[in-house]
């Protein structure tokens, strides 16, 4: 006798619950027209997918001395996210999604450990930099506090010590100030 569940057809799956079933999705990078983060993110999160869009608040004073503290994108014309393969057709038809980040023909992966990261750092409420430019710094692992077991570079500017994740998809680095007591170099 052929159980309930053979019975169903893929047509009769909707595509939220074909997630459900298949385990393993992943981080894919999502490319926006400018300033349409925040209105293709709002779309994604009422379709039900796991996105992220990185944000940090920072304080702009206007021309008339108003100061006011405003949401500012971190990686700007950038969404991150956590879905399948098959799944990034329906997402790049999106209104206002240029297109998902590839090489080679594949789409880029974000290791999940790198998103996680930026979400701890987010999170500790200090202030987060990106910067365009890879820099050859060392490789360092965080063995203290909040992002801990994270692997990074290090960075040294103006006596200050900066930890680092490098995301080659799109590019970036993005940078924190640390400690450098709760650093510990990786030996290569």
């Amino acid at each position: 006798m052929i159980s309930e569940t053979q019975h169903i057809t893929s047509e009769s799956i909707s595509s939220r619950e074909k997630l459900s079933i298949l385990p393993n999705s992943k981080w894919y990078v999502i490319y926006t027209w400018p300033r349409a983060e925040k209105v293709v993110y709002q779309e994604l999160v009422k379709r039900g997918y796991e996105s992220f869009l990185p944000m940090t608040k920072t304080l702009r004073i206007w021309k008339n001395r108003h100061k006011k503290l405003i949401d500012l994108i971190l990686f700007p014309g950038y969404i991150f996210v956590n879905t399948y393969e098959f799944e990034l057709y329906n997402i790049k038809r999106l209104t206002k999604v240029v297109n998902f980040i590839h090489c080679g023909g594949k789409p880029s992966i974000v290791p999940f450990k790198d998103i996680e990261c930026i979400k701890k750092m987010l999170s500790l409420n200090q202030d987060v930099t990106i910067e365009n430019e890879f820099y050859k710094g060392e490789k360092v692992k965080i063995i203290y506090g909040p992002l801990a077991g994270h692997e990074g570079i290090l960075k040294k500017q103006k006596g200050k010590t900066r930890f680092g994740i490098q995301l080659k998809e799109i590019n970036q680095t993005v940078f924190i100030e640390v400690s450098a007591n709760v650093l510990e170099k990786i030996q290569s």
